[in-house]
């Protein structure tokens, strides 16, 4: 086999949002941010691990089949005052060398939530920010 077909590439990853994949999804990330403070130590400094957090975003292209999704998804219960219950999970895998790893996320929370957008002559392509509570590694 190639040494080249060790590597990973973004068009082999998948999303599910609330167990319902997401279509024309463009890209995808999601990270683990600590909050450290540092101690003197004499002439040195250490570092105390005081918390972590995690967030991410994903953006995907607008389409007759997602158009909706976000809206149907945040609109109604964020307009009311409450934080709908959603989880994501995404899926990276290598399809040469067949090597998966899917992620979980939950407890999410998004920043932001465009309404409608649009621009002549390009396709929409719509951006998800978002922060969660918990990420678990499934495989």
């Amino acid at each position: 086999m190639s040494r080249g077909n060790q590597y990973w590439n973004g068009s082999n990853g998948k999303l599910w949002v609330n167990d319902q994949e997401w279509d024309k999804v463009k890209s995808f990330e999601v990270k683990m941010t600590m909050e450290w403070e540092d101690v003197p130590n004499g002439l040195s400094t250490d570092r105390v691990l005081l918390g972590y957090a995690f967030e991410g975003s994903f953006s995907y292209r607008k389409s007759d089949n997602n158009y909706n999704m976000a809206m149907d998804l945040l609109f109604e219960e964020y307009s009311q005052g409450r934080i709908p219950d959603v989880s994501i999970v995404g899926k990276a895998f290598n399809a040469k060398s067949g090597k998966t790893q899917r992620i979980k996320i939950s407890d999410i929370t998004f920043d932001e939530l465009m309404l409608q957008q649009w621009e002549e002559k390009s396709v929409v392509e719509m951006e998800m920010p978002f922060k969660a509570g918990k990420v678990e590694k499934l495989q």
